[in-house]
């Protein structure tokens, strides 16, 4: 086998690879690959004068599991890119094998913004369903591989999802879609950052059987993880990462036990007590008496004859914060978009929303004053070049950049907010050169600026470490009791609990098709 070794910036000429294959094939991987040695050697990384990785140094031996656990920021995404080829050190040895492929939430918004780009729903009189899940799939397989895209996809739960356009997907099915199109390039190492994001429960296992099983057909795979407890069970080694450098490594048990990795879970903890001050509304919330702030009666969302949401009733009365759950797929976001106007079908239906049946004339801008929003959509969408501050205060206009001037107060609340996330020092950093869990923490402080009255998070947590986990749940959760804020909730991890939700909203399947409501 030949890997490919990067000195420096320059690469020296890469070898066809020279494949181990077998006849025998199985539903979860339909190759065998020569087992392989990633190694780097006092690697540094730098985006413009900012380091991202500091002389690194790490050896990943044929047949060890291996996870690389840090902070939003510390280094895991680019690690993962210069092992994948998609970035280059500026000093130092690369050693990795030829053929590799990398998972990661930013390589996702850039296939969605291209099917965005792409699309032609206003030529064609109709939804143009974009790029099929199976002709995205076929895109890059070879014919040895693509007659085993069904067993894969049914192995992931997406057989029945292959004519449908990736632009419908949700979250979770999209990430599930991206992990087969990497396993069907037969890679030898196989880079997964932050795979279990944004999944539910069942397809977490799914997917850590899955990894073991890739694995046992000797591809290396790389874990970069956030949170500790996603570590498998079957991880042989630990490496920690902090600031691009690499503060420990060794094996699991042995890293379990370690000081420094300890340290790492605490270092920068804080516990906010007091919230930033809010701005006075121009046109504060009046709600009739004895009115809902939200009510759906029979809703139903539909894609052609397919049925994503079928005769939903829910009514949320004022002071109540929800959490919403329900399977991947199951509806949760388009119930979301239903409320924030985001979704057109929501004037086809009977949705009442802070005293006004929607459709009766209000504008999206009258909807989105009382409304603060964190999503991966909105995460995906902010594509405008602005700094992080100027994205925080963009929440005062409910717009995607800044296109009037700013008071002083605002400027003020929006860095309190940022100093209050441990963001203060990234203020005039551009938004898409933060790590993706930094881009959440911003996109939070853009929801909670104005305080508003309905708070819709849908996954917030999802890209957070540990640490800014617990934080930002611990400021929800006062901003709940507190605030005037009532919640709308997402979240498919059991631990994200927020002690001020009591009301729950179960999706389940409906008898027709389609996802109903169950009050819990």
């Amino acid at each position: 086998m030949v890997c490919v070794t990067v000195a420096c910036s320059v690469s020296s000429p890469a070898g066809k690879a020279a494949l181990s294959r077998t006849a025998e094939t199985t539903a979860a991987a339909a190759f065998k690959v020569e087992q392989v040695t990633v190694e780097l050697q006092a690697v540094c990384l730098w985006q413009g004068c900012r380091p991202l990785l500091q002389n690194l140094t790490l050896r990943l031996e044929a047949g060890q599991r291996w996870v690389v656990l840090g902070r939003n920021g510390s280094g895991k995404t680019a690690l993962g890119q210069l092992l994948c080829g998609l970035r280059q050190p500026h000093q130092g040895l690369c050693r990795r094998p030829p053929r590799t492929a990398l998972v990661a939430f930013e390589q996702i918004d850039r296939i969605l913004e291209n099917e965005r780009y792409q699309d032609d729903s206003d030529f064609v009189g109709g939804c143009d369903p974009g790029t099929l899940a199976r002709d995205f799939l076929l895109q890059q397989t070879d014919a040895a591989v693509a007659g085993q895209l069904p067993q894969l996809a049914r192995r992931l739960g997406l057989e029945a999802l292959l004519q449908r356009g990736i632009r419908f997907l949700s979250t979770g099915e999209m990430r599930k879609l991206v992990l087969l199109q990497a396993l069907c390039r037969q890679p030898q190492l196989l880079v997964l950052d932050e795979p279990f994001d944004g999944l539910d429960a069942p397809t977490c296992q799914t997917l850590t059987r899955l990894i073991d099983e890739v694995a046992a057909q000797g591809v290396q795979v790389l874990l970069l993880l956030n949170r500790l407890s996603d570590v498998p069970a079957a991880t042989s080694h630990l490496a920690c990462l902090h600031g691009g450098l690499l503060v420990a490594s060794g094996p699991l048990p042995q890293m379990l036990r370690s000081s420094a990795l300890q340290r790492l879970q605490q270092f920068g903890q804080i516990r906010p007590e007091q919230l930033p001050g809010a701005l006075a509304p121009t046109e504060p919330l009046q709600l009739p008496p004895h009115e809902p702030l939200l009510q759906l009666r029979r809703v139903q969302v539909r894609y052609g004859e397919r049925f994503i949401l079928r005769d939903l009733d829910w009514t949320v009365w004022p002071g109540e914060h929800w959490r919403i759950s329900g399977p991947n797929g199951a509806g949760k976001s388009t119930l979301l978009a239903l409320i924030s106007g985001d979704n057109a079908q929501a004037y086809a239906n009977d949705i009442r929303l802070f005293g006004r049946r929607k459709g009766s004339g209000e504008s999206l801008w009258q909807i989105r004053r009382h409304l603060g929003l964190v999503s991966t959509a909105l995460q995906q969408g902010y594509r405008v070049g602005v700094t992080a501050r100027l994205a925080v205060l963009s929440g005062f206009f409910d717009s995607i950049g800044v296109y009037r001037a700013c008071s002083r107060q605002q400027d003020q609340i929006a860095r309190a907010w940022l100093n209050v996330l441990q963001l203060a020092d990234q203020a005039e950093r551009p938004l898409r050169q933060l790590s993706y869990g930094e881009q959440r923490l911003v996109l939070l402080a853009r929801a909670l600026v104005k305080q508003p009255p309905l708070l819709i998070l849908d996954e917030p947590c999802q890209g957070l470490d540990d640490l800014n986990r617990a934080m930002v749940l611990q400021l929800i959760d006062l901003l709940g009791r507190t605030g005037g804020c009532q919640l709308l909730y997402v979240s498919h991890r059991a631990e994200d609990h927020l002690p001020c939700v009591r009301h729950h909203l179960q999706l389940v399947p409906a008898a027709d098709g389609g996802f109903t409501g169950r009050i819990l």
